[in-house]
């Protein structure tokens, strides 16, 4: 028999690995709404990159830029500076931020 050890993290939860497809990674700028990819489901990191962000992920057509205040798509989901994110955006979804953020896709294409 042999011991097969899996990495885990500093709260001693075993990790998962998976392909970050860097090709498609993606700066968005703050206030900014963006179609991530018209064609298909992702699953994405999103990582701010100056500050802590409120994002959301809006169906097509919607515009509203998430603040931290009111409900559903203007409060958004805070992500703090120093931490990730990782999420499913659907075929046709938006991302919204309130500040700068990278996203990722994970997986092969």
């Amino acid at each position: 028999m042999i011991d097969i050890m899996l990495a885990q993290d500093r709260y001693n939860n075993n990790m998962q690995y998976a392909h970050l497809n860097v090709s498609q990674a993606q700066n968005l700028a703050a206030a900014s709404t963006t179609v991530w990819d018209a064609g298909s489901d992702r699953h994405v990191v999103i990582t701010p990159t100056a500050s802590d962000a409120y994002v959301s992920v809006t169906p097509n057509g919607t515009t509203t830029v998430p603040d931290g205040t009111g409900t559903g798509y203007s409060l958004g989901k805070l992500i703090t500076f120093g931490s990730s994110y990782t999420t499913i955006v659907r075929e046709g979804e938006r991302i919204a931020t309130s500040a700068i953020i990278n996203v990722v896709s994970i997986g092969e294409v």
